[in-house]
């Protein structure tokens, strides 16, 4: 057994849990902007392009980001 290991902390040997309000429980989805995870999910189509997209949304400081998808 590696020795290092006996000094880790038991809360940074644990994975990373994301808040009880995420709508994205298994995923670490939070805004880069603001660091909320409340994130708004929402997907759109183009007619006109033919194109669809999937938008992102923060609840707190209402950045957008939107993924186009093939």
């Amino acid at each position: 057994m590696n020795s290092a290991r006996w000094f880790v902390r038991r809360e940074d040997d644990e994975p990373p849990r994301t808040p009880a309000e995420s709508p994205f429980r298994r995923f670490d989805a939070k805004c880069l902007k603001c660091g909320s995870y409340d994130l708004r999910l929402t997907g759109a189509y183009d007619e006109g392009v033919g194109e669809a997209r999937l938008i992102v949304q923060c609840g707190r400081c209402r950045q957008v980001e939107q993924l186009p998808l093939r």
